[in-house]
């Protein structure tokens, strides 16, 4: 029977065997090197796609370590955003799409302001200033970061073009 441990950095109970964690990317075997520096030793993995790099290559994000290509995930309690929209309906489709195939889907909404009007789409106020690329009253899906690239690949299969 294997012995469990603690993750010295987050706290995860994790395997005596396993080279990481999984919920914050802490390298624990010395002897991996980076992924893209391969003389290099590695010092964490990504908790997306789960490749070994060093300091470097990537940046702790909430607490989680992110490589350069997914460092620009917006990351919550050790979860990844893979889908937004102010459409409810077509959120929980995506959702349940993600359900279907084992994922761990979790929505997320937080009103620009408490006073609605009508349906729970509409506010009554609107936030100012640069458009970022995100919606003011977006409702967000989020699955735990070591489900992103197949939850990435199931939205993408999916028609969702208005």
């Amino acid at each position: 029977m294997e012995e469990q441990i603690y993750c010295n950095n987050c706290e995860l109970e994790i395997d005596e065997n396993s080279d990481f964690c999984p919920r914050c990317g802490t390298l624990f075997n010395e002897e991996i090197k980076c992924t893209n520096h391969p003389f290099t030793e590695a010092d964490y993995v990504c908790v997306i796609c789960n490749d070994p790099f060093c300091k470097k290559c990537g940046t702790i994000v909430s607490g989680i370590f992110l490589c350069a290509q997914h460092g620009n995930y917006e990351i919550y309690e050790g979860m990844a955003r893979v889908f937004g929209s102010s459409d409810v309906a077509q959120v929980n489709y995506v959702k349940g799409c993600l359900e279907q195939e084992s994922l761990h889907p979790f929505v997320y909404s937080r009103k620009a302001s408490p006073m609605h009007l009508g349906g729970s789409d509409y506010s009554l106020f609107r936030a100012s200033g640069d458009f970022d690329g995100h919606i003011i009253n977006e409702v967000k899906l989020m699955v735990p970061c070591g489900e992103v690239l197949e939850a990435e690949s199931i939205i993408e299969e999916l028609d969702l073009s208005e």
